[in-house]
C-alpha cells in the first residue's frame, strides 16, 4: 500500500510538475506605512544624478566647452618665430704712405628675430576639429545617460532594500543576511560613484 501511494505521488508530481512556491510574506500594512514614513529623504535622486555627473566631470558644458573652443580655435593664427644669430670676423691691412702698415681686427655680431603669423581662411568655413568635439560629445553624452541609468537603479533598490528590511520578515535568516549585505553593497557603489552619504532611516542627518 504505502509502494503504491508513493507510486502515485511520483506520477503526480512528474505529470504536474513542482508544487508551487510558497506565496510571498504579504508586509503588515501599519508597520509598511511606518517604514514609508522613516525612509530617507535625503540625498534626493536629483542630488545623486548631478553629484554622479560632477564627480566623473561629465556634465552636459563639458561638451559645450569642447565645441566652442574648436570654432575659436579657428580664428587664431599659427605663429612662428625665428632667431638668428651672427658672428663676423675680418682683417684689414691699412698702408699709408707716411705711416708704417697697420693690421686691425675688425668683429661684428649681429641678431635677427622674425615673427611670423599666419591664418588658415579654409578653417573659419569648414574646421575638422569640430566633428571630432562633436564626436566626443555625442560618446560623452552615451557615457552620461548609463550613468544617470545606472546610480538612479541603484537609489531606488536602496529604498526597497530598506522597505523590505523594515516591512518584510525574512523566510530564514540566510535571505535576511542577503538583504543586509546586498544594501550594504549598493550602498558603497553609490557612494563610490557620488562622494555622498547615505543614511539609514532614524539616523540624525547633519
Amino acid at each position: 500500500m504505502t509502494t503504491m501511494l508513493a507510486t502515485i505521488t511520483s506520477l503526480a508530481f512528474t505529470l504536474l510538475g513542482p508544487p508551487p512556491p510558497p506565496p510571498p510574506p504579504v508586509p503588515n500594512p501599519a508597520i509598511l506605512a511606518r517604514a514609508l514614513a522613516e525612509l530617507p529623504t535625503r540625498p534626493s535622486v536629483a542630488a545623486v544624478q548631478e553629484a554622479a555627473l560632477r564627480r566623473a566631470t561629465l556634465a552636459p558644458r563639458t561638451a559645450e566647452r569642447w565645441l566652442r573652443r574648436a570654432r575659436a580655435a579657428a580664428l587664431l593664427p599659427e605663429v612662428q618665430v625665428g632667431l638668428d644669430l651672427r658672428s663676423d670676423q675680418g682683417w684689414q691691412l691699412d698702408q699709408a704712405a707716411d705711416d708704417g702698415d697697420e693690421l686691425s681686427r675688425d668683429l661684428g655680431a649681429g641678431r635677427n628675430v622674425q615673427l611670423r603669423a599666419s591664418w588658415d581662411l579654409d578653417r573659419l568655413i569648414f574646421n575638422p576639429d569640430e566633428l571630432r568635439a562633436a564626436r566626443a560629445a555625442l560618446d560623452l553624452a552615451d557615457v552620461r545617460e548609463r550613468l544617470l541609468v545606472r546610480v538612479t537603479q541603484l537609489y531606488f533598490e536602496r529604498h526597497q532594500l530598506l522597505l523590505e528590511i523594515a516591512s518584510l520578515p525574512a523566510r530564514d535568516g540566510r535571505e535576511a543576511i542577503g538583504r543586509h549585505v546586498r544594501l550594504a553593497e549598493v550602498e558603497a557603489v553609490l557612494v563610490g560613484l557620488t562622494g555622498l552619504r547615505f543614511p539609514r532611516p532614524g539616523a540624525k542627518s547633519d
